[in-house]
């Protein structure tokens, strides 16, 4: 072929519209004919081309396909994997590494009678499997120390068993402190919601007894620490204790 007749081509060539050069990529699925630019076609705009590309053709290269399924393969794999992750189970797995410590507290208590709630402060004590002692320093000393099944109060020890709603109420703080599961259980129905870093942890009573007194607690905390305790009870009434500053003893 002749210099000057090799130079126009390559120019008629190099100076195809994108809409040709594109369908390089494409294959007509009707006919699995790979369609090529340079082909003899009649005459058709740029924008039919365009249209016709999305509409009856699909994308032929082999490793663009496999990359696409490869990349939808892992997404799929991996979605399943995050969720199990942070469920009630590592949630108590979590808690239970601390097996004692102390904290400060403040409890605000919401009273329907009254217009201002009622606040105290102190702190908090608790060892696994199931101590827990509350010393309230204002606005007035208290101390409250539970060991088992007894709650020691004013030097008066009273059977927690003869008083379930009183034990539920204890068992919420101190089961949720030490992630004894089984210990909240015995009371409640656990879920779930939120991340490892800010999660709440709801409880609903299951015995009558309870149910009658306490509508539900919800338990606030970051990884492996409780930041607060929120109990709504059935008149209405509501406590909230934020916990704060937990050391190692």
């Amino acid at each position: 072929m002749a210099k000057p007749e090799a130079r126009r081509l390559l120019n008629t060539r190099m100076a195809m519209p994108p809409a040709h050069l594109a369908m390089v990529f494409l294959v007509d699925p009707m006919t699995s004919r790979r369609s090529h630019p340079f082909s003899v076609r009649k005459p058709v705009t740029a924008a039919k081309n365009t249209c016709k590309s999305f509409a009856g053709w699909r994308l032929f290269h082999p490793k663009v396909g496999a990359l696409l399924a490869f990349m939808a393969l892992s997404a799929m794999l991996m979605l399943p994997a995050q969720a199990a992750e942070w469920n009630i189970d590592q949630l108590m797995h979590s808690l239970a590494q601390t097996k004692s410590g102390h904290a400060n507290f403040v409890e605000e208590k919401f009273i329907t009678m009254l217009e201002k709630p009622v606040e105290s402060s102190g702190r908090l004590r608790f060892i696994a499997p199931d101590t827990l002692e509350m010393h309230t320093l204002k606005p007035k000393t208290e101390v409250m120390f539970v060991q088992g099944d007894t709650l020691t109060m004013d030097h008066q020890g009273i059977q927690l068993q003869d008083h379930p709603e009183l034990l539920a109420f204890i068992d919420s703080i101190r089961g949720t402190l030490t992630g004894n599961r089984q210990m909240l259980e015995q009371f409640f129905s656990l879920s779930l919601e939120g991340s490892e870093n800010n999660w709440t942890l709801t409880m609903l009573p299951k015995q009558k007894k309870v149910a009658d007194v306490i509508q539900h607690i919800l338990v606030n905390g970051s990884d492996n620490t409780v930041t607060s305790i929120d109990v709504l009870k059935t008149n209405h009434d509501r406590s909230l204790i934020t916990i704060n500053k937990a050391v190692s003893p």
